[in-house]
């Protein structure tokens, strides 16, 4: 689905990142960031989506929200770290109890940042996991 975003701002050729987030206004606006941030940053709004989008495009990075209508996000982000080529698995939501964060760390996510996360903060992360020089990682 082609948004105001996707016009306004389009991707400025940065790592691809995919951002999975259930919120239109909430994805709208992480993509925004991103893209404004340089990342060639596009949304998804399931699960379902996700895996699709993920084995066309090949993102780097996978932002996903563990709130998904339509599957388990655990086995959204077992099914995207088992690709070849994985992509960097980065859980942003608001569900602050350990359990989550375990089940999403055993998933094979690799950051878990709580929602309302630090724009500069997550660009930095992202930053990091998007560097082609693996020290920096």
């Amino acid at each position: 689905m082609l948004t105001a975003t996707d016009i306004a701002l389009p991707a400025l050729g940065g790592a691809r990142v995919l951002v999975v987030e259930t919120g239109r206004d909430a994805a709208a606006a992480l993509t925004g960031l991103l893209r404004l941030n340089g990342f060639d940053a596009h949304a998804v709004h399931t699960g379902a989506a996700a895996l699709a989008a993920a084995a066309d495009a090949r993102p780097r990075v996978v932002v996903i929200d563990l709130d998904l209508p339509d599957a388990d996000p655990c086995q959204v982000i077992r099914r995207l770290r088992a690709a070849a080529d994985p992509p960097v698995v980065v859980v942003l939501t608001g569900h602050t109890d350990s359990a989550h964060r375990r089940a999403a760390a055993d998933a094979g996510a690799a950051e878990y940042l709580l929602k309302p996360s630090e724009p500069a903060d997550l660009v930095r992360l992202l930053t990091r996991h998007c560097s082609p020089d693996p020290v920096a990682r």
